[in-house]
């Protein structure tokens, strides 16, 4: 692909200076959080979200990136062709599988909390009853719970006072059942959708999770 074609598939997909990305490993393993500095020739320079210093990367390593643009994300390939302490080059982009595209990375945690279901809103003669349940992975696209209580596809769930940062305001998150596992050791894991999340919410969601991915990453450092 000659560099005016890549320019062309850059700005095709929206590609734009302050996206967030997700930079990782060809097998999901996440490198860093960064944003999009500058597009250029079919070339996306990224700094860390925090302009912290990056690792030493090797020219021509392979890399997934994910930018979230405003209602959806894309994943591309890429290739880096230049880095310094702060930022990293990749080039040679190409579309991931759709498949790929419509998954949120994933960011694994253990929340015990509460949630409300629409169809089952009153229990023992008490309205609006909410039963406890963990959360155990959140993504900026929805949440996998596992709750002793027994929910069906198309439930419409509220899941109250998640604090997912401590000392930050906890969030509510209205999402619905998309798939329900087996009943296994008398839990059942829901892989949960939000259904509206405004937008200030969502960054503020996005931002929560990137500081949860950063301490993931220190402690891996550490150990």
């Amino acid at each position: 692909m000659g560099v005016s074609s890549q320019a062309e598939q850059a700005a095709d997909l929206g590609l734009r200076p302050g996206m967030v990305v997700e930079v990782m490993t060809p097998e999901n393993r996440l490198l860093f959080v960064g944003r999009v500095e500058a597009v250029q020739n079919g070339a996306v320079s990224i700094r860390e979200a925090k302009d912290d210093e990056l690792p030493m990367v090797l020219c021509n390593k392979e890399l997934k990136l994910r930018f979230y643009r405003e209602q959806d994300n894309v994943v591309l390939h890429g290739k880096v062709c230049g880095s310094t302490m702060r930022m990293w080059k990749v080039d040679r982009l190409k579309s991931a599988f759709t498949k790929e595209q419509r998954a949120f990375f994933r960011q694994s945690i253990s929340l015990d909390i509460t949630a409300r279901c629409a169809r089952r809103s009153h229990r023992n003669g008490q309205p609006r009853a909410s039963f406890p349940c963990q959360v155990l992975d959140v993504s900026a696209g929805g949440l996998l719970i596992s709750s002793q209580e027994v929910y069906l596809v198309g439930d419409r769930l509220v899941v109250s006072d998640a604090t997912l940062i401590a000392g930050e305001r906890p969030f509510t998150f209205d999402c619905h059942v998309r798939r329900a596992g087996e009943w296994k050791k008398g839990v059942v894991r829901y892989g949960c959708q939000f259904e509206t999340l405004a937008p200030k919410e969502q960054d503020r969601l996005l931002r929560a999770i990137f500081t949860l991915q950063r301490e993931e990453i220190r402690k891996r450092k550490i150990n």
